[in-house]
């Protein structure tokens, strides 16, 4: 029998409560960097996971025990890294997280980068695992005119008032580069290419708070999409004309469905205290997803990052409207 992979993480945030335990639920093992252990220990939903880490000195060590690496790092730090690991022969797989990069044009030379070696990657698009997701690719299907989706939020970044990375375009942040992005992926692969208008705006002329844009594509009909990251309310909402809502709740990821039977610490699915984030079970998702066969794969990700380019290119920018 071949041996389970060994995968390290790199970004000791959304890399350890989200990440680890959607590959160890996977049954993946795990190496990390001892620095890590005290994150781990002091979360209440991952500290069932300390004994099963195989725990490292440091970064190093943990990469020649891997055979695979999770890549959760800002945008800049992370398209350095895969740089990197490109031209390292023991790593063949890999889980990027989005954006690949700050900016499409350098998320189209890595990724390219990375076709050349032939090593596995995935990118954290988790929209397509949703449940809500086939819902719209059945309406698509059907007739209608047209499509509008608003997701409405505050984001931690402004509700803390932080000037942090995902608050600014230049560092991979914003409501297009780090929110709308999970849209663009999802449709570009349902067949959206083309961008009929895309307004941009913000709190200052580095920051995009709020993206609008319409998308378009052969013989589908236009997406209109709304991202609003500085938002009073909360709402995720999928309209189809003349048909009405055929998705309203608060967030992309509450239909998410917990896989508690995996939970080890049975508290974890029971006390709120120490529940786990929500995007777990979509991430386990995507890690599996590297067991299956790569055809079509590598387009995928050149028709998103060509959306996005194009999106960008047409995107202006307008004065925000006041809070």
């Amino acid at each position: 029998m071949p041996e389970a992979p060994v995968f390290t993480i790199l970004g000791s945030g959304f890399g350890m409560y989200g990440y680890l335990p959607a590959l160890i639920e996977c049954g993946i093992k795990v190496a990390l960097p001892e620095r890590y252990r005290a994150v781990v220990a002091g979360r209440g939903e991952l500290v069932q996971y300390v004994p099963e880490v195989t725990w490292c000195a440091g970064t190093e060590e943990a990469l020649a025990r891997a055979s695979g690496a999770v890549v959760a790092l800002r945008p800049t730090d992370q398209a350095d890294w895969m740089k990197r690991l490109a031209a390292t022969p023991e790593i063949s797989d890999f889980i990027l997280e989005k954006p690949v990069a700050p900016t499409p044009q350098l998320a189209a030379q890595l990724i390219e980068s990375f076709a050349q070696t032939g090593k596995r990657y995935r990118v954290g698009y988790t929209f397509r695992f949703m449940s809500w997701t086939e819902r719209l690719r059945a309406v698509l299907g059907e007739r209608t005119d047209g499509l509008s989706l608003d997701w409405s939020f505050m984001a931690h970044h402004y509700r803390a008032d932080l000037a942090n990375w995902k608050r600014f375009d230049a560092s991979g942040g914003g409501a297009l580069r780090f929110y709308g992005i999970h849209l663009v992926a999802l449709l570009a692969e349902l067949g959206y290419d083309d961008v009929a208008s895309s307004v941009i705006s913000g709190p200052s002329e580095s920051e995009t708070a709020c993206w609008e844009a319409t998308l378009t594509g052969k013989d589908l009909p236009p997406f209109a999409l709304r991202v609003d990251s500085r938002a009073p309310q909360t709402c995720f909402k999928i309209t189809a004309a003349p048909r009405g809502a055929i998705v309203d709740q608060l967030d992309p990821f509450v239909s998410a469905k917990p896989a508690s039977d995996n939970v080890r610490d049975p508290r974890v699915a029971s006390d709120p205290r120490v529940a786990r984030d929500p995007r777990v079970d979509v991430l386990a998702q995507l890690c599996r997803s590297l067991s299956e066969p790569d055809a079509g794969h590598a387009q995928r990700q050149r028709d998103i990052i060509a959306l996005w380019m194009r999106i960008e290119q047409a995107s202006r920018r307008i004065p925000a409207s006041l809070p």
